[in-house]
């Protein structure tokens, strides 16, 4: 069997059944759903408090997605990752769709939390310029914990408004499957099976951006190899929540049946299922994607 890398994401079928290799995010929709989402999963659980948190953090995003974000950045649509940060380095604008949300976020999080939005504001482009691009390098640990999830949220709120744009220019008979978002460069949060256009077809969610990519099922996310991938579950094989995971580099993905339960959100449902990451964590696997509301650690 190919490798996954080598099989391409876009196909000559143009029928109503051919699946779309690349799907543009509606920043205002995702948000939409991932805040009403993080609600009903806030409902009787241990990580209520910080779910709530996500929420209103969401919630806010939504907000702003539905406002200018000033003028489009220079992309080259035909280059490969035209969205990663080795082409978007020099970008700054996003700097100031970091401190609208800062400024709505004040008076809506919890009161222990004011001070540190606060002394978010008071740092200097350059030093939110690095802290932005050592995040998008997945240098974690190098960014204060307490300003990873707000920074990261200002960069997905600004780069998932551009990226249907760049998605719209790019020609995805070029682009073959890549376990990195074709459009950012990102890892993905987590696998999606999706019923649309056809049961059962795979699309990987970009932590960054919010778009989607397909990417062929039993084929490793990280490594790429076909051969030695397992499933793992709590309640059964026919669950809406799974891990697939790699016999050769003991890397894992998140799987969302969304096909089973159409409520499912990448970012909300990998936190709600974080007891099947520590099952996998015990036998020596380790997550090979990035959630956008959990940044603490190094990746």
């Amino acid at each position: 069997m190919k490798m996954a890398s080598d099989i391409p994401l876009s196909f000559v079928d143009k029928s109503p059944l051919a699946l779309k290799p690349l799907k543009a995010a509606n920043p205002e929709k995702i948000y939409q759903h991932r805040a009403r989402r993080l609600a009903q999963l806030a409902q009787d659980s241990p990580l209520a408090d910080y779910l709530k948190l996500c929420q209103i953090l969401v919630s806010t995003q939504q907000k702003i997605a539905a406002t200018d974000m000033g003028p489009a950045p220079i992309i080259d649509a035909e280059v490969p990752y035209p969205l990663s940060l080795s082409q978007t380095q020099t970008a700054q604008d996003w700097l100031q769709t970091l401190q609208a949300l800062l400024t709505e976020l004040v008076s809506q999080v919890p009161e222990h939390l004011v001070p540190v939005l606060q002394e978010l504001q008071q740092q200097s482009p350059t030093q939110l310029l690095e802290w932005g691009t050592q995040l998008r390098q997945g240098e974690f640990s190098a960014v204060p914990a307490q300003f990873s999830l707000f920074i990261w949220a200002g960069l997905s709120l600004y780069w998932s408004h551009w990226a249907p744009m760049v998605i719209a220019r790019m020609d995805v008979n070029t682009v073959k499957q890549s376990s990195l978002c074709p459009v950012c460069g990102s890892h993905p949060v987590a696998s999606m099976i999706v019923d649309e256009p056809r049961e059962g077809l795979r699309y990987l969610h970009c932590s960054l951006c919010e778009s989607e990519w397909h990417y062929v099922r039993a084929h490793c996310t990280c490594c790429e190899q076909s051969r030695e991938m397992s499933i793992w579950s709590f309640d059964d094989h026919k669950a809406a929540v799974r891990i697939e995971s790699c016999e050769a580099c003991k890397g894992y993905t998140k799987m969302l049946f969304t096909n089973r339960l159409p409520l499912l959100d990448a970012a909300a449902d990998d936190i709600a299922s974080m007891g099947l990451d520590a099952e996998l964590n015990a036998k020596g696997y380790g997550a090979t994607t990035v959630n956008p509301l959990l940044l603490a650690h190094e990746a």
